[in-house]
């Protein structure tokens, strides 16, 4: 690829799983769908993990860096963000969560 020239789309080695909405997951498989979710990430809570993943995607995009690189970055920003894809439903674990507190706060009731 010719540096300094943008292609349309360049797909990643492996996709980056994302969890969105309420248990939803998303995969981000390409630089072009990475741009995309960051430039509608919120403003009020960009960081310097989203600074350096929204640089990496567009330097891989222009030809300067490998499309792992950029994968690498947008990962360490899911994870930071807290949107990387666990395999659990946060549904779920909350409602368990829930029940685990009930039943903690009930049964210290009942041994005092």
């Amino acid at each position: 690829m010719k540096e300094g020239f943008v292609r349309s789309d360049i797909e990643l080695r492996a996709p980056v799983a994302i969890a969105v909405g309420a248990g939803f997951r998303r995969e981000i498989a390409s630089l072009a769908q990475m741009q995309n979710f960051l430039k509608e990430w919120p403003r009020a809570t960009r960081g310097q993990l989203y600074g350096v993943a929204l640089r990496t995607c567009e330097a891989a995009r222009a030809g300067r860096m490998e499309p792992d690189a950029a994968r690498r970055a947008f990962l360490s920003f899911a994870v930071g963000a807290g949107i990387a894809w666990t395999g659990v439903d946060p549904v779920a674990a909350l409602r368990d969560a829930r029940i685990r507190r009930v039943r903690t706060r009930r049964d210290g009731l009942v041994q005092h």
